[in-house]
């Protein structure tokens, strides 16, 4: 049977998280050097100010959280494709389902520590007093943060849905 034909609905889903998640993972980074030590207004906050322990527990949470969704994801999708009979067939359908329950999580343990660790570089950017005079820099960096936000908002329900499904078509006896 063919590679591609033998897919089922849940490999198509899972392979555009992996996608979806290494955009929101590039622009997360794109993100972290827009808004490193950049002041959000005349008499405002950094956006991101790294000398506080929230920024780098913020970096290596998302780092490790996304690379390791990453290699479970990718992990998930080569297993499967492979038959085995016995217990080795139990261990890897077990490790796969974990793999695939996991991996939500992971991304909205990403978002949450994203979201958290930006909250003050967004709250004075978009919400904050209107005689403050907000730095162009500070909004680019801004709009930056959000996007990656939906990247990982996207990518979370994208990896939910796909652990309902399969990844492989069931073989007709």
């Amino acid at each position: 049977m063919n590679v591609i034909k033998k897919q089922s609905i849940g490999a198509w889903i899972t392979l555009a998280t992996i996608v979806i998640t290494v955009i929101g993972l590039i622009i997360y980074g794109v993100a972290l050097s827009a808004g490193n030590g950049v002041q959000t207004a005349n008499g405002g906050e950094l956006f991101y100010d790294t000398s506080l322990e929230l920024y780098g527990s913020m970096t290596s949470t998302v780092t490790a959280c996304g690379v390791i969704g990453l290699i479970l994801l990718a992990g998930a999708l080569v297993v499967d494709q492979f038959r085995f009979e016995g217990i080795v067939k139990t261990v890897c359908d077990f490790v796969i389902g974990a793999a695939r329950i996991i991996v939500p999580a992971l991304l909205c343990v990403i978002l949450l520590e994203f979201l958290y660790g930006s909250f003050t570089g967004l709250g004075w950017t978009f919400f904050s007093n209107e005689e403050l005079e907000i730095t162009p820099e500070a909004i680019k960096a801004g709009k930056t943060v959000v996007t990656a936000l939906v990247f990982f908002g996207i990518a979370a329900v994208a990896s939910i849905v796909a652990a309902f499904f399969g990844i492989v078509k069931k073989e007709q006896d």
